[in-house]
C-alpha cells in the first residue's frame, strides 16, 4: 500500500463555485484547492509548516467562505432550531453563537455547526461539509411549523491567532474589543457589510468576518491583508496540524453519519432529559443509556515525522485484529511527535493502550491519549 505520488490536479470549472476571495487567493499563491460545499475551498498558501508557526505566533487569516450559511427565518424559526437538534437552547440569546449536532432519527450525526442567533427569529447555521440545506428543508417541509430555508450570501473570512484580537482592533478602531467569546454583531468596515463572530476553526483565538455582499470580497481580503502586516500577518487554509492538536474535528474525516454525539465526546451537546422534542430523542435516550462501542480518541505514533496527511483511513489494529481507523495524523512540532485522531473499539480507548497503526510508511507503534493536546487561548491580548 502507498500514498499517491503523482501531482494532484483539481480541474477549475463552472460546475463549482468559486468564493468571494477566489482572486485573492491567486494573488497570494494558493498551492490548491478541494471541494467544500460545492465550493473551492484552499488547502494551503506556504505550507502547513509555515503556516502553523504563524498561527500559534502571530496572526493568520484566510478564505473560509466554504462554510455555507443557512438562514432559518419565520415566526417559528427558534422553535424549528430547537426541534433539529438535541442541545439545550434555553439560554441562546440574540447575539450568541452555540455549537451544535444536528442528529437523523437514528442518533447518528448528520453534521456538526455553528449556530449565530442574529435576531429573535432569525439564525445562520454554518455548517461541515455536507447537504445540510437539503436535510433542514426536508424536515420544514411537512413539519407544520412557519419557518423559511435559505442559503443567505454571507462568506465567512476567519482571522486566527494570538494577535488576531490586535489585528481586529486596529480594523475597527477598538469598536469590538468587547466581543465576548462565541458572541456576534452586525458591524461594517469601510461601508462593507457583515456580521462579526468569535468563532472560527483554527485551535486558537479566533474570529470571523461574515461578509454579507460578494462582490466585495477581495475588497475586504485586501483590508485585512494591509493591517496584518504590522502583526506578521500570513493567509493560509485550515491548518491540519493545529486542528488535530486542538481536537477539532472534521465531518466526513474524524466522524460521520454512522457514528452518534457520544461516540465522539460530545455528549455535552445532548440534553434528553429537556422536555421538548428533538429528532433522535429517543434513540439518543438509549444509546446514552447502553453506552457506545467505540470512542474517537488521540493517538501519539512513534516514528519518522509525518509529512504528509492520510489519503486514506489508516487501520488500527491489536496485532492481527483491526480495532479501528486513523482520519488524520501529522507531525507536531510542538508535542514533539506524530499525533493523531481515531475512532476505536471502546476496549481500547482508555488512556495509555497501546497499539499498532498500518500506514503506507510501515506500522507505528502507538499510544492512545485524551485529546486536545493544547486547548485554544481565548483571551483576546488587547492589553
Amino acid at each position: 500500500m502507498s500514498e499517491s505520488k503523482l501531482p494532484l490536479l483539481i480541474g477549475i470549472g463552472t460546475r463549482i463555485r468559486k468564493s468571494p476571495y477566489y482572486e485573492s487567493n491567486l494573488k497570494y499563491g494558493v498551492t490548491g484547492f478541494t471541494v467544500y460545499n460545492k465550493m473551492y475551498l484552499p488547502t494551503g498558501f506556504s505550507g502547513p509548516e509555515k503556516e502553523y508557526e504563524s498561527l500559534i505566533n502571530d496572526v493568520t487569516f484566510g478564505d473560509f467562505a466554504a462554510e455555507r450559511q443557512i438562514e432559518i427565518n419565520g415566526k417559528d424559526a427558534y422553535k424549528f432550531v430547537r426541534y433539529i437538534q438535541p442541545r439545550n437552547l434555553e439560554k441562546c440569546e440574540i447575539g450568541f453563537c452555540k455549537y451544535i449536532i444536528l442528529t437523523d432519527m437514528d442518533g447518528g450525526i448528520v453534521n456538526d455547526a455553528c449556530l449565530l442567533r442574529l435576531e429573535e427569529n432569525k439564525f445562520w447555521i454554518s455548517p461541515g461539509d455536507g447537504d445540510v440545506i437539503l436535510w433542514l428543508q426536508g424536515i420544514a417541509i411537512n413539519s407544520g411549523m412557519d419557518v423559511s430555508i435559505h442559503e443567505p450570501d454571507v462568506s465567512p473570512l476567519q482571522i486566527s491567532g494570538p494577535k488576531s484580537g490586535k489585528l481586529i482592533q486596529k480594523l475597527f478602531n477598538g469598536e469590538h474589543d468587547d466581543l465576548g467569546y462565541y458572541k456576534a454583531r452586525q458591524t461594517q468596515l469601510d461601508d462593507i457589510p457583515m456580521v462579526i463572530a468569535r468563532t472560527g476553526w483554527s485551535g486558537e483565538l479566533s474570529y470571523e468576518l461574515y461578509l454579507q455582499d460578494r462582490k466585495l470580497g477581495n475588497k475586504l481580503f485586501e483590508l485585512v491583508y494591509e493591517a496584518a502586516e504590522e502583526f506578521n500577518g500570513r493567509v493560509i487554509a485550515p491548518n491540519t496540524i493545529r486542528t488535530i492538536e486542538g481536537g477539532l474535528l472534521s465531518y466526513g474525516s474524524d466522524f460521520g453519519r454512522e457514528h452518534n454525539p457520544f461516540t465522539i465526546g460530545f455528549g455535552r451537546l445532548v440534553d434528553v432529559d429537556q422536555e421538548i422534542d428533538f429528532i433522535g430523542k429517543e434513540a439518543l435516550k438509549k444509546i446514552k443509556q447502553n453506552g457506545t462501542k467505540e470512542k474517537l480518541v488521540g493517538l501519539e505514533l512513534e516514528g519518522d515525522p509525518l509529512t504528509k496527511a492520510p489519503e486514506n483511513f489508516w487501520p488500527v489494529n491489536d496485532k492481527d485484529k483491526k480495532v479501528g481507523r486513523v482520519s488524520r495524523a501529522y507531525y507536531s512540532p510542538r508535542v514533539g511527535k506524530n499525533i493523531a485522531l481515531a475512532i476505536v473499539d471502546i476496549e481500547y480507548a482508555d488512556e495509555g493502550t497501546i497499539v499498532s497503526v498500518d500506514s503506507p510508511y510501515g506500522d507505528f507503534e502507538s499510544k492512545v491519549v485524551n485529546i486536545p493536546w493544547f486547548q485554544a487561548d481565548k483571551d483576546t491580548h488587547l492589553d
